[in-house]
């Protein structure tokens, strides 16, 4: 599967690192961090990030404003030490709700989540050993398998 894209926006500098320490012990993610609120919501709209981790009480913008600017597609997860706007939140389609200070475990809960609901997208696919390569084949694109004595063969639809 391909690097999840994520943005982080947060006014604390510390939130942002623990988050990026976080991505980079769950791997497979790419993350941009943003302490200031407008560019991060400008960067989130220019580049619909598969996950976008939000802080709520910010300085300069409150993240329920920009989480109803997020784009479809992106899942939601707020990260904040105020526990009051949970419902807020998830009135707002968040996958989930991250409460400072929070545990690796439970981050990668959240993002767990956060990938089942964007691989909803995908079409299922099997991972084949053809020679020395793997090969995806699309199950879609399967007709019918046929087992031979020690190999199997895959009939499809359509030929890569």
């Amino acid at each position: 599967m391909k690097n999840v894209k994520c943005i982080a926006v947060d006014d604390e500098p510390i939130a942002l690192m623990i988050i990026s320490k976080f991505c980079e012990r769950k791997g497979g993610m790419e993350l941009q961090t943003f302490s200031e609120p407008h560019l991060g919501m400008t960067e989130i709209e220019k580049q619909k990030p598969d996950i976008v981790f939000l802080d709520i009480e910010m300085n300069s913008i409150s993240g329920l404003e920009v989480a109803r600017r997020i784009p479809v597609g992106t899942c939601l997860i707020f990260t904040t030490a105020h526990a009051q706007y949970a419902l807020e939140g998830f009135n707002l389609d968040a996958v989930d709700f991250l409460h400072k200070p929070y545990s690796y475990d439970r981050f990668e809960r959240a993002t767990d989540k956060a990938m089942r609901m964007l691989s909803v997208d995908e079409s299922p696919s099997l991972i084949i050993k053809q020679e020395y390569e793997n090969v995806v084949i699309p199950i879609d694109d399967i007709t019918y398998i046929e087992a031979m004595e020690n190999y199997t063969i895959i009939h499809r639809f359509k030929s890569d």
